[in-house]
């Protein structure tokens, strides 16, 4: 038999981003500790982050609040608009006094925050078990609004498009359709499975006619929602 291969672990690119050297090394120490298998980068400013970005795709970025004249919320912007580092989890680092700070971080993006002061392995474990599920948690939801964006798009050129053909298309069938039942009625020499196939028609015009009464419906829903969370839209 052939042996299973080996699977090798899985090697992440870290990048700690702090002006404080003790903690860059404290931070890749508690890594190791925690079991990561990584390569470690450093940056001690902005700049240095942006020459790290572009040498290096990173999984994990760890980002000090604290940053000398800058602070972690402008290493935070400058990772979400680098598009070579879409697949990279920020996580901010912040002291006890400023849990607004990581609020507001993650508001703008951040997968995680942690509290220097309570910066453990274990800590840092689940820190980065949130981030990463929050993250693909935020993908399918993103997906999601993408797909669901472009179905209503595709529903709006159809209503646009074909609906009044279609309807006026349908409401001349049904003329037809009950003139024919009319004289059925009149005259016993129609065959009952073609009046069967006209009452079917009937009801499938019917149907056509109540889906895209729906599709109005949706798309009138939507463009009330959408003004209502952006006024602008409505001048």
């Amino acid at each position: 038999m052939t042996a299973p291969p080996v699977l090798q672990p899985v090697i992440l690119n870290i990048l700690s981003v702090d002006d404080d050297e003790i903690d860059r090394l404290r931070l890749s120490k508690l890594c190791r500790k925690a079991g990561m298998k990584a390569e470690f980068f450093e940056a001690a400013n902005l700049e240095e982050m942006r020459q790290q970005l572009e040498i290096e795709q990173f999984d994990l970025v760890f980002l000090d609040h604290n940053l000398g004249m800058d602070t972690g919320l402008d290493a935070l912007k400058i990772l979400l608009t680098h598009e070579e580092q879409v697949q990279a989890v920020p996580i901010m680092l912040t002291s006890m006094t400023n849990y607004q700070i990581a609020v507001e971080a993650m508001r703008r993006g951040c997968a995680d925050y942690i509290v220097k002061e309570e910066l453990s392995a274990d800590t840092l474990i689940k820190s980065i078990a949130s981030a990463i599920e929050r993250r693909a948690l935020y993908g399918q939801l993103s997906s999601a609004r993408a797909s669901e964006k472009e179905l209503r798009r595709i529903f709006k050129r159809f209503i646009v498009g074909c609906g009044p053909d279609l309807r006026l298309l349908l409401s001349r069938t049904l003329a037809g359709v009950r003139m024919i039942k009319t004289q059925a009625r009149q005259d016993d020499t129609v065959p009952s499975a073609i009046l069967s196939d006209v009452s079917l028609l009937e009801r499938s015009c019917k149907d056509l006619v109540v889906f895209m009464d729906d599709l109005d419906s949706v798309i009138s829903d939507t463009r009330e929602i959408t003004a209502k969370a952006n006024p602008s839209l409505l001048q």
